[in-house]
């Protein structure tokens, strides 16, 4: 007789969940919160439903694990890293996949998916920001000379430090490798940060400013700041809108970033169907 587990019900929701989330973000660089509170009231729904035939610490492994998503969440939030969306995606992914209680192996599948969607979210940002540089390379290079040039002072003493490991490696072959990786570390920083300044920040009017758009620069009016850069939330937009009806500002800068949701997909997937792998592998390095 078939039986349907909890599982068969989780994994369909999160991909399906996932792939709106990706398309949306793509498109309109946006998850609607439609999507994100559906599934968390759905992930937390289906297992209170399996709790009364298998004991409360089904449903308590999808509170755990959105209790800790949440605190995450607001981490990266308030320090300007994630969007609202992406933060409550997250929360959401806590609680389908949860924290299992009384602990045993499972209960790190959410820290391995965490540490999944870091390393493919970056490996995926990467990527995306190299394909943009490459398609609009003329652009790319004017804002890569300036940002170079503004930090000249930098460059060199990377460039010392460079030398001076370069120099060392005649006694031991190691530091040939040390070498390479401040200048590395060094050209990466650049590069991030003269797309970002060329592709992902625009000026926008505010009548056309949506909650959770990320300011790119302070505002300043007559010489004072009367805003700090930061997420915008209800509040500041009611601010922002009272000076634009006065005529005090027309416009700000808004960053966009990158579409990052995809990075929760790709991690998921990986999650899935390699989870085990990479799981002995990471042991296996850290752990011997």
């Amino acid at each position: 007789m078939f039986t349907v587990t909890i599982d068969y019900l989780l994994i369909p929701l999160a991909f399906i969940c996932l792939l709106i989330a990706s398309y949306t973000d793509i498109l309109e660089r946006e998850v609607p919160d439609w999507l994100n509170y559906g599934l968390i009231f759905a992930a937390l729904g289906i297992r209170a439903v399996f709790a009364v035939d298998q004991g409360w610490s089904v449903i308590l492994s999808g509170i755990l694990g959105f209790g800790v998503c949440f605190l995450i969440a607001c981490f990266f939030y308030y320090t300007h890293q994630w969007g609202g969306g992406d933060s409550k995606l997250l929360m959401g992914m806590g609680a389908l996949l949860g924290i299992t209680y009384p602990f045993n192996g499972s209960s790190f599948n959410l820290l391995w998916y965490f540490v999944l969607l870091m390393i493919l979210g970056a490996g995926y940002g990467l990527l995306f920001m190299v394909v943009l540089a490459f398609k609009r390379r003329n652009l790319f290079m004017e804002r890569f000379k300036e940002i170079l040039k503004k930090y000249k002072g930098y460059h060199i003493f990377v460039g010392v430090f460079s030398i001076f490991f370069l120099v060392m490696s005649f006694k031991d072959t190691l530091f040939l490798v040390l070498a390479f990786i401040p200048l590395g570390l060094f050209y990466v920083l650049m590069f991030v940060n003269s797309v970002e300044k060329g592709f992902f920040v625009r000026n926008v009017i505010i009548p056309k400013l949506k909650e959770g758009d990320w300011m790119a620069e302070s505002i300043y009016i007559d010489g004072k700041k009367i805003m700090e850069k930061r997420t915008l939330e209800q509040s500041d937009m009611a601010y922002l809108s009272e000076l634009y009806r006065k005529g005090g500002i027309k416009e700000v800068a808004i960053k966009e970033g990158i579409p990052f949701v995809p990075s929760f997909l790709f991690a998921y997937v990986a999650f899935i169907f390699g989870s085990q792998y990479f799981f002995n592998l990471f042991f296996k390095a850290f752990l011997g």
